[in-house]
């Protein structure tokens, strides 16, 4: 068993009651008296000269009088001591009186027992303070939820863990006592091998002083819980790592709470998804209906051209043409519409967010036309692919463009001016999108409240459309947030986070 494990299970680390206040003090002032009062007998019987050798073996008594009991136990014994050197042991026997030759003797004898006691009272205050510091901390680390542990570099042993690994791990703490490393076994076959290296590369000194890791473990009864740990590198006089020590919380009740958010958020996403489309049914159907209208038109006249006499292939294979194009702009709308409407687990693709911008303008065509509503475009085609769910980043465009539509459709003074723009957001590695109309505006109050779930200035909304977007752009290591457009307006920012290198 380590140094450290050992002293949190021994007396010197539990706080001791009043009758074990009273023993322990029986015990210390006992064993004084009876050493002084031994050391003296026994040099008493000793065959030597008298007046040779007197002090050494009284000596010997006060340093573990003190030693071990402090200055009270350690004056006890010196009083003892000196009272029977001067009866016993120096001439004339039986009597305390002091001859001249020997009181210089004595005299140093005193002092150095007066000293002798009071650097054993130093120890004895610096070890009880120790005692009872290290007592606060077995009682912090044995009472929070977390696992505190502490460990030994150069040599590898561990020296603490609280308690609550044996609940959390489900492993035994001798396990961790052997073998410092013996928790990582728990971790999860899939995650062990990432675990194991980012933690050996780090006690080599490789990277900061501290590690941040998450990982999943299983337990002996197959229930798998989910750590984060936190840990700090102490480095001696030459830079080398000689001690590490940390937490680890169980973050399984907190995750699955996550998990659960995020599914609920996905559920409603899709459920503002399908009423955003629903209140544009009439826009959809005439995109739709658009083009079936012309693929029967071009039949019709593909038809004549075939029954002329003779057949004008060349104007027939046109209107061919015409339905295949035709065709393919009723397929493009449904894609459109069906992508948003589908239900799936989130992606994290490279997308092309100006196509994306220009998908949703797309889609909200027939919408903007039929509000006098022209719209503009900025983009940057230089831009960097970024990081995210397609379909999710969609939904987001698609509330502010409707939101903009929404909030020009009153506006009868002023032309009703929707502009999208994209750009590298400064030095940052990160893509900006604005969407900026000519509306009603936002009063400096409500351009934070807008993200507010049910917050809604709209006579019939719900107040869900940008919360929604809010958490998704957060989800995606992004930023959405609001303002007025000068003269007239608001103006919406999306900051989204350039999609790393690999990423597919």
């Amino acid at each position: 068993m380590s140094e450290g494990l050992r002293f949190f299970r021994t007396r010197g680390g539990v706080p001791l009651s009043l009758p074990q206040k009273r023993r322990d003090f029986l015990k210390r002032y006992g064993l004084a008296l009876a050493l002084a009062v031994l050391a003296v007998l026994v040099r008493k019987w000793l065959p030597v000269r008298e007046g040779t050798t007197v002090y050494q073996l009284p000596i010997v008594a006060v340093v573990l009088a003190g030693w071990y009991g402090g200055r009270g136990p350690g004056l006890v014994a010196s009083l003892t001591c000196w009272i029977g050197i001067l009866y016993w042991l120096i001439p004339p026997a039986d009597s305390f009186v002091l001859s001249s030759e020997y009181q210089l003797g004595f005299a140093i004898f005193v002092a150095l027992c007066l000293f002798i006691i009071e650097f054993s009272a130093a120890r004895w205050r610096v070890e009880r303070a120790l005692e009872e510091s290290e007592r606060r901390f077995r009682l912090m680390a044995e009472t929070i939820p977390e696992i505190v542990w502490t460990e030994s570099v150069m040599p590898r042993r561990m020296l603490y863990m609280s308690p609550r690994y044996e609940q959390v791990w489900g492993h035994r703490l001798g396990d961790v006592e052997r073998d410092p490393e013996a928790w990582m076994e728990a971790v999860h076959p899939e995650h062990r091998n990432d675990v194991r290296s980012a933690w050996r590369r780090w006690l080599a000194g490789e990277g900061n002083e501290r590690l941040d890791m998450t990982f999943p473990i299983v337990r002996p009864d197959g229930d798998t819980r989910w750590i984060h740990g936190r840990s700090t590198l102490v480095r001696d006089a030459k830079g080398r790592p000689y001690r590490v020590s940390g937490i680890a919380a169980d973050i399984t009740d907190e995750r699955r709470a996550q998990e659960a958010l995020a599914k609920a958020q996905m559920e409603l996403a899709h459920v503002s998804r399908l009423t955003t489309l629903g209140e544009f049914t009439t826009s959809i159907a005439h995109e739709v209906s658009q083009p079936l209208a012309g693929m029967m038109a071009s039949a019709g006249a593909g038809a004549r051209w075939l029954a002329a006499e003779p057949p004008d292939i060349a104007a027939a294979r046109a209107t061919l043409d015409s339905i295949a194009a035709d065709g393919k702009r009723a397929r493009d709308v449904i894609a459109r519409i069906r992508a948003l409407t589908k239900r799936q687990v989130p992606r994290k693709d490279r997308v092309d967010i100006n196509h994306e911008i220009e998908e949703v303008l797309a889609l909200m065509a027939r919408e903007s036309r039929s509000h006098d509503i022209v719209v503009r475009t900025q983009l940057d085609r230089s831009l960097p692919r970024v990081g995210g769910d397609r379909v999710q980043l969609q939904q987001v465009l698609l509330n502010l463009v409707v939101n903009a539509i929404e909030a020009m459709s009153t506006v009868q003074d002023r032309p009703r001016l929707l502009t999208m723009a994209s750009a590298r957001r400064g030095s940052a590695n990160a893509v900006l999108v604005e969407v900026r109309d000519t509306g009603t505006g936002l009063d400096p109050a409500g351009a934070e409240r807008v993200f507010d779930a049910f917050y809604t200035t709209k006579r019939d909304g719900i107040g869900i459309g940008l919360s929604i977007s809010r958490s998704i752009v957060e989800a995606h290591g992004g930023r959405l947030w609001a303002s007025r457009n000068e003269p007239h307006g608001a103006v919406f920012q999306l900051s989204l986070p350039v999609a790393e290198e690999g990423q597919p």
